[in-house]
């Protein structure tokens, strides 16, 4: 069993933050630069670009957290999810509730991998440069997900809860409370 507490570190999580931030400046200008290849980028001012992808990246942070809820109903039968937030990061879990590696893994990657689909194809349609500033901030709003599937990647890990207090990873089955 091995513990990971996150969102007890606040110096690790104002790190996170600015990694955060880092991420979704390299994702705004690779998906700027890859989209002008393929097509052309209707351009608003620089304002008008923070305050769609703000308000736009609002509305996604809604719909990822929505399918969290909704796959983490569809792999936990009994439990019911909640929204936990500390340091300005949002994230949901279901308490008392051990997930098999699988369920785990496919609940953190489904939101990014949807919509993320979803803003492309939008912007195949509606090339607008909001939709770059949107996506990017998605992205980088992923990468907690992101964090918590690298740490359940490990080939010893076979379940995982995940708590108020953090992540617990289990490596056999004996230690799990309850599956």
């Amino acid at each position: 069993m091995v513990k990971l507490n996150f969102f007890n570190n606040k110096k690790s999580i104002e790190r996170f933050i600015l990694l955060q931030v880092i991420v979704v400046m390299m994702s705004i200008l690779i998906c700027y630069k890859g989209a002008r290849l393929f097509t052309h980028v209707h351009e608003e001012n620089f304002i008008l670009n923070i305050l769609y992808g703000l308000l736009g990246a609002a509305l996604m942070v809604i719909v990822h957290e929505a399918m969290h809820f909704v796959l983490y109903k569809a792999f936990a039968k009994k439990g019911k999810p909640q929204l936990r937030q500390r340091f300005g990061i949002i994230t949901s879990y279901v308490p008392d509730k051990v997930f098999k590696k699988w369920e785990y893994i496919t609940i953190m990657i489904a939101p990014l991998v949807v919509i993320t689909l979803g803003l492309f194809a939008v912007f195949v349609f509606f090339s607008y440069s909001a939709l770059i500033f949107i996506a990017s901030i998605h992205v980088g709003y992923c990468l907690v997900d992101m964090y918590f599937v690298a740490s359940a990647w490990n080939k010893h890990v076979k379940y995982v809860e995940d708590s108020s207090d953090g992540v617990i990873f289990y490596t056999s089955e004996d230690k799990v409370k309850s599956i």
